[in-house]
């Protein structure tokens, strides 16, 4: 990802959000979930310059990504819940808010191009579309985390506007 031409870098929650039009979810540092990355995709496929308001934010954790983006309502509900991340989802809550959950595929075999299928958990939240995918973590143990995002230490953090 470092090299990826399509997103910046990071070095804090704080520098993330001065890239973005939104004010994102933040899963604090803990020894069980410790921030790897930041990235915000701020360039197309063709190089040019995403405007503010279409970026989006992906957080690396050990052993999971959580990507958040801002978009309308309807555009984020499709998203989360018209879209198919795997095999067979099913509908969630993450709070209160609906989702759908992606169970972790079986591990394929080694000459499998392909890979695993990750397991996945996405939500919307009014206009904000969320996903949280790992190639090594159940899907319940990633329904926890996203719950833990609007439970406490976790803050959940409010729109620039």
């Amino acid at each position: 990802m470092n090299d990826n031409p399509h997103f910046e870098k990071v070095t804090s929650w704080k520098a993330a959000r001065k890239l973005l039009d939104f004010e994102p979810l933040v899963l604090a540092d803990t020894k069980k979930r410790q921030l790897q990355s930041l990235y915000v995709y701020v360039r197309t496929h063709k190089q040019r310059e995403l405007p503010i308001g279409d970026r989006s934010l992906e957080a690396y954790f050990d052993g999971f990504v959580f990507t958040q983006k801002q978009a309308t309502k309807a555009e984020a509900r499709r998203l989360a819940l018209s879209t198919s991340y795997g095999l067979e989802g099913r509908d969630t809550q993450v709070a209160t808010h609906p989702g759908r959950l992606y169970e972790l595929g079986p591990v394929p075999p080694p000459d499998d191009i392909d890979g695993r299928s990750p397991a996945v958990v996405v939500w919307h939240d009014g206009g904000m579309f969320y996903l949280i995918a790992s190639t090594e973590k159940a899907a319940t143990e990633l329904l926890d985390i996203a719950q833990s995002l609007y439970d406490r230490p976790f803050k959940k953090t409010r729109r620039k506007h």
